[in-house]
């Protein structure tokens, strides 16, 4: 992974790469940002710049026998922790190792995918990935060893706040004595949710979104997208180049979020359990990072629609779609069941990410949130 790969982030390159050249690379480090801002490819690629036995200067060699093991990502001196569990072909207490073919192909595909993506590419159907104990102890005895082939040894942990909490506390030791020329490159969108402990033993790297014009411009040049539509989609995806992607491919011009959502508010507002089962039947089907998602989106038309309601179009980011329900939609959402609203669908999120009753949790929602339509 080289950084002209990443899109954007220009200062933050910079001063990633000035780390290596002044030897300023800090033990460990918490690469934090939100979904599509290219955390996990910036840190593959600042990794591959510090193994890097050639010369280099604004990017890595890409010629040493080190940067031609990254680009395959078999380098001997890298190793990746990332949630995992059962499938239907690893059913044996699986371990990160089990799925490291999967996760190549996946990166090389994805590198800015997210964690239902990967989920999906594992199969992993219903069940919640883990970083588990066993990862902690799995990843001390290698980085045990001295380096292989780089003066560094360097650990990946991407979504690191899927760790189990002993997997956590045993990290903490790790990250508070080191082993020799060792680097940790945390990964996260919720660093809140890491022990604070592990938070205050880490570098901070401040991910941010992509710039519009970076990504308007990644769009033409990666996808042929012609001008006017390309700075359409930036705007709409807001930094978010998975999303960007998600709207080149018309996962969401199809209708079928959006025509979900509709049928799940209507069947609030009407107080129509008959048709609301309906659509709870279709979203229970899905696996729980679908639902999840489905909540999100949830939670995004209700910002948009609010600020419909503050007649601001510059603050509103709807495809058209979008943009056409909501001319009816925005009349129910005022001041006094926005902030309801938005308190309900993240609870039910919540509930559900913590293996609750898919079901249960999704009817109470559509009843409440019909409720708070009605008032």
């Amino acid at each position: 992974m080289f950084f002209s790969e990443i899109i954007g982030q220009a200062a933050l390159k910079k001063r990633l790469m000035q780390s290596v050249k002044d030897g300023r690379i800090s033990h460990a480090q918490m690469f934090f940002g939100p979904e599509g801002a290219g955390a996990l490819p910036l840190a593959i690629a600042y990794a591959q710049y510090i193994s890097c036995t050639g010369e280099k200067n604004e990017e890595s060699c890409g010629k040493c026998p080190s940067c031609l093991k990254y680009g395959k990502l078999v380098h001997p001196d890298l190793h990746f922790l990332f949630p995992v569990n059962t499938t239907s072909s690893k059913k044996d207490d699986p371990a990160c190792d089990d799925f490291l073919a999967e996760w190549r192909s996946f990166i090389s595909q994805q590198p800015y995918a997210r964690l239902n993506d990967w989920y999906s590419f594992i199969e992993l159907e219903n069940k919640q990935g883990l970083i588990k104990e066993k990862e902690s102890d799995a990843i001390t005895k290698k980085l045990s060893f001295k380096p292989y082939e780089s003066d560094y040894k360097i650990a990946v942990i991407w979504m690191a706040e899927k760790m189990h909490d002993v997997a956590s506390n045993k990290l903490l030791k790790l990250l508070e004595e080191p082993p020799e020329m060792t680097v940790f490159l945390l990964i996260t969108e919720n660093p809140d949710i890491l022990l604070s402990t592990i938070r205050s033993r880490c570098f901070p790297v401040k991910v941010p979104l992509i710039a519009d014009e970076d990504l308007q411009e990644a769009l033409q040049s990666r996808h042929g997208i012609e001008k006017p539509r390309s700075g359409s989609m930036a705007r709409l995806a807001m930094g978010n180049y998975a999303r960007a992607l998600e709207l080149i491919s018309d996962n969401e011009d199809d209708g079928t979020p959006l025509s979900t959502f509709r049928e799940f508010m209507l069947a609030g507002y009407n107080n129509n359990i008959e048709s609301g089962l309906k659509t709870i039947d279709a979203l229970n089907s899905l696996t729980r990072e679908k639902q999840k998602a489905f909540l999100e989106y949830s939670l995004r038309l209700i910002r948009e629609n609010t600020m419909v309601r503050f007649n601001d179009s510059s603050l509103n980011y709807m495809n058209q779609a979008e943009a056409e329900f909501s001319v009816k939609f925005s009349r129910f959402i005022r001041g006094n069941n926005m902030v309801q609203l938005t308190e309900e669908f993240n609870k039910a999120a919540y509930d559900i990410e913590r293996n609750g009753n898919s079901k249960i949790i999704l009817l109470d929602l559509l009843l409440k949130a019909g409720r708070l339509l009605r008032q």
